[in-house]
């Protein structure tokens, strides 16, 4: 008896990314896990606008629909919902504790797994930052963003998560920011933290010297027992390739020189897993194209190698 044919879209199907969430076959040796912060409310308590919450939604759509390549035949792939609007209208920092909690289940329950998190606003790291770090007395980020979101703020919000951090850690923090505008960053927003490193390389200075530099500094700060994130804020990126973000960016830097900083990144002497978020994409000022999450999967997919 001879087996119905498929359609073409299930081969396509079959074929593409998509196909590898949730596999349960033994032949993947390898997780991805992607945590989805479907939520925009530490954006708009930083008076941004609207739509973040979309993003994890329509950037997986995206990627789900790019091919397999051989790089990816024994991976397996699991996305989870970690945050709640709900939750964080009703007490926003209450919100956050229960996201880390959240996040520090799937660590536990699928370890050693490449780890991207997709906001959402870029509040959404603290609580990565807060599950990941448990276990770790030393933790190097290397945010690449046009705002260092670190404003002295009361009130916490996309703007202040690395300070929000850096207070609460007892460890060593190192936070390097690289893509910095000075006309995006006030006096405040770039005072020293209370506790950790804080290092920035802004736009304008960004040569292959002064990224040589940059990197070997940070290079400096890691052993084996450093917990190393790369965190990717969406605005960092230029207008005319990512127009779909928070706050839209007319200087920022482009596709090619993200994944030059991603190399760089690849090459320092971690031991963890990939640990990646990329935050702030906001599909509601994206192209009807979706050029904004296509370059962003793109990226990502990059990363997979």
């Amino acid at each position: 008896m001879t087996k119905p044919s498929i359609t073409q879209s299930q081969k396509r199907f079959q074929e593409s990314i998509g196909a590898l969430f949730s596999r349960n076959d033994k032949v993947a040796l390898e997780t991805c896990l992607f945590l989805k912060s479907s939520s925009d409310v530490g954006v708009m308590r930083n008076g941004g606008r609207n739509g973040a919450r979309f993003a994890p939604k329509s950037f997986l759509a995206t990627l789900k629909k790019f091919a397999q390549d051989k790089t990816l035949t024994q991976l397996a792939f699991f996305d989870y919902e970690v945050s709640n609007v709900n939750e964080e209208e009703v007490d926003f920092h209450l919100a956050q504790e229960q996201e880390a909690s959240r996040i520090s289940q799937l660590l536990s329950d699928y370890p050693q797994s490449r780890i991207y998190h997709i906001g959402g606003g870029h509040d959404h790291i603290y609580p990565l930052l807060k599950a990941a770090s448990k276990n770790y007395s030393k933790v190097v980020v290397l945010n690449v963003d046009a705002h260092a979101d670190t404003r002295t703020d009361e009130s916490h919000h996309s703007g202040t998560p690395f300070r929000q951090f850096a207070d609460q850690f007892e460890g060593t923090f190192s936070l390097y920011q690289l893509g910095l505008h000075s006309f995006a960053n006030s006096f405040s927003t770039l005072s020293p933290l209370k506790r950790g490193k804080f290092k920035v390389l802004w736009k304008k200075q960004m040569t292959i010297h002064s990224l040589d530099a940059f990197f070997e500094e940070m290079a400096s700060d890691i052993d084996e027992k450093t917990l190393v994130i790369f965190s990717l804020d969406a605005d960092a990126l230029i207008g005319s390739e990512v127009p779909g973000v928070s706050a839209v960016n007319p200087g920022g830097i482009t596709l090619s020189e993200l994944l030059d900083i991603w190399k760089r990144y690849k090459k320092l002497p971690f031991k963890n897993m990939t640990m990646m978020g990329v935050y702030e994409l906001n599909p509601l000022y994206d192209t009807i194209s979706s050029y904004s999450m296509r370059t962003l999967a793109n990226f990502v997919f990059e990363s997979f190698e």
